[in-house]
């Protein structure tokens, strides 16, 4: 965990805390923040499948009761990446430094060829969406304009903050855990809890928490067809608690798209389906925070041993604590 990563948020969090409680916060005014508007994201003779964006969002002297995230991808010259790509946005905290990190926010892959759009209520993370922020856009694509399969894509993401008193439960504070990583499975000299380490994070004084992941399955070309196209368990412990789920998407056959998709876009996935945004794993840990001021998460996956042929089955996998006042 980088060091400097939780005094930021905390120290936010107990300023907004200590300034709620002087005296009542104005309602904000309903306002529109553009992150990216058609950003080019491609890789070519320059590397831009990861870019940065300064941007204000609105400060913490107005309350909103709701932040809606809309995303898009399109086509630049109508020629979008011929392939799903593994997306990703979010924030960079205390950019530049040695303690600095990338923190998910949220998860996307892309259509075969087409543009698609989707939105995301991002009210728990008004912590985050405070004030002047870097945000981040990553596609991991391979294309530029006259490739032939494809020129790349155009991303959008707009912030809809609709003004009004903070929601009935409100969040005080995003606490990173696991801010992004990718790890390999089914190595037995490199089991999964070598590669993500167990982590304890300082924590606001809070009356709720979730746990929110985001996770999801990558590689296929081998006979066990993991772990993009295989169901497995993943377990996460909360302050002694377990708690599991079999990550898999059943539903990716009901994509909608800006168009017809090419590719396997209809078959189940490790959490993930082409032309969708990635949803979130949330875990009510209220029980298990109540009274703490730190707590201690680990991660396992099921029993699974790569047999060493083909691609080497690996996850993308993010994690963050929310805590509500």
């Amino acid at each position: 965990m980088p060091s400097l990563i939780l005094p930021f948020l905390l120290a936010c969090s107990s300023q907004r805390k200590s300034d709620t409680a002087a005296q009542a916060l104005p309602e904000g005014e309903d306002q529109t923040v553009t992150v990216f508007a058609e950003e080019y994201v491609h890789f070519g003779e320059e590397n831009r499948r990861e870019v940065n964006m300064v941007t204000a969002f609105p400060d913490d002297t107005a309350t909103y009761s709701q932040i809606t995230g809309r995303f898009a991808l399109t086509c630049p010259n109508e020629r979008c990446d011929w392939w799903d790509r593994y997306g990703s946005f979010g924030v960079m905290i205390d950019d530049g430094t040695e303690g600095g990190a990338y923190v998910e926010l949220d998860r996307f892959i892309t259509a075969y060829r087409v543009g698609m759009e989707w939105e995301a209520d991002l009210t728990a993370l008004r912590p985050t969406l405070t004030g002047t922020q870097t945000m981040r856009v990553f596609i991991d694509t391979w294309v530029t304009e006259g490739h032939s399969n494809g020129d790349g894509w155009l991303f959008t993401a707009e912030f809809d903050f609709v003004g009004g008193p903070p929601p009935e439960k409100k969040a005080i504070a995003n606490v990173p855990v696991w801010p992004h990583q990718s790890w390999s499975a089914g190595l037995s000299d490199n089991p999964v809890e070598v590669q993500v380490l167990a982590q304890t994070v300082a924590l606001p004084e809070h009356s709720e928490a979730t746990f929110r992941s985001f996770i999801t399955g990558h590689g296929w070309d081998n006979a066990q067809n993991c772990a993009e196209f295989c169901s497995k368990e993943h377990f996460y412990t909360v302050d002694g608690e377990e708690f599991s789920r079999d990550v898999w998407r059943e539903d990716c056959s009901d994509t909608i798209t800006d168009g017809t998709q090419q590719g396997t876009w209809q078959y189940s996935r490790a959490g993930w389906c082409p032309g969708a945004q990635v949803f979130p794993w949330d875990t009510d840990v209220t029980a298990q925070t109540a009274g703490g001021t730190s707590a201690e998460i680990s991660y396992r996956l099921e029993d699974f041993t790569w047999n060493g042929d083909g691609d080497q089955p690996y996850y993308y996998m993010s994690g963050m604590v929310i805590a509500y006042e």
